[in-house]
C-alpha cells in the first residue's frame, strides 16, 4: 500500500480500514491502480486509495459515518439506478490512467435494471458537474472492464 498523506494533505479526509480517503484529489498519479470513487451532485469526487479491499458501499458508509450526505444508500441494482437518478455515480480508475470509468455495479448489459438510453442523460449531467471540480480527469460513460 502506498501512503500519500504527506503528499496530498489538503485532500485527505481520513482513513477507511487503513486506506486513505480523498476529496477532489489534485492528482491520482501516485495512487494505486483501479481505485474506486463516488461523485455527488455538487461535483465532489471522493476516492479511496485501494481497489482490492474497499467496495463502493463501504466507501459510502464511511462517508455517512463521517458526516457526508449520501443521497441514496449505495446498494445493488435498483438502488444503483435510483442513486444515479438522484445524484451519485460510482467510478473506478482504469489501471494507472487519469480516467475514471463507471463502477462495475453499473452494467448496461443488465437490461432488467439498467436502461442505457434512460441513464445516459443523468450520467452526462453528473459528469459535467464532477468535471467542473476535477477537470484533470477523464470520466468515461462505459462500465469498467
Amino acid at each position: 500500500m502506498i501512503k500519500l498523506k504527506s503528499l496530498l494533505k489538503e485532500d485527505l479526509l481520513g482513513e477507511l480500514n487503513g486506506y486513505e480517503v480523498y476529496k477532489n484529489p489534485k492528482s491520482i498519479t501516485r495512487m494505486e491502480d483501479d481505485i474506486r470513487g463516488i461523485s455527488f451532485p455538487d461535483g465532489d469526487l471522493f476516492v479511496v486509495n485501494d481497489a482490492r479491499h474497499i467496495l463502493h458501499h463501504e466507501l459510502s458508509g464511511w462517508l455517512i459515518r463521517n458526516g457526508y450526505r449520501v443521497p441514496v444508500n449505495i446498494n445493488f441494482n435498483q438502488g444503483i439506478l435510483d442513486g444515479v437518478k438522484t445524484g451519485y455515480v460510482t467510478w473506478q480508475r482504469r489501471s494507472s490512467s487519469n480516467e475514471f470509468w463507471l463502477g462495475e455495479s453499473i452494467s448496461f448489459k443488465n437490461k432488467k435494471y439498467f436502461n442505457k438510453k434512460e441513464l445516459i442523460p443523468y450520467l452526462e449531467k453528473w459528469v459535467k458537474k464532477v468535471k467542473s471540480k476535477n477537470s484533470q480527469y477523464k470520466f468515461v460513460l462505459e462500465t469498467i472492464r
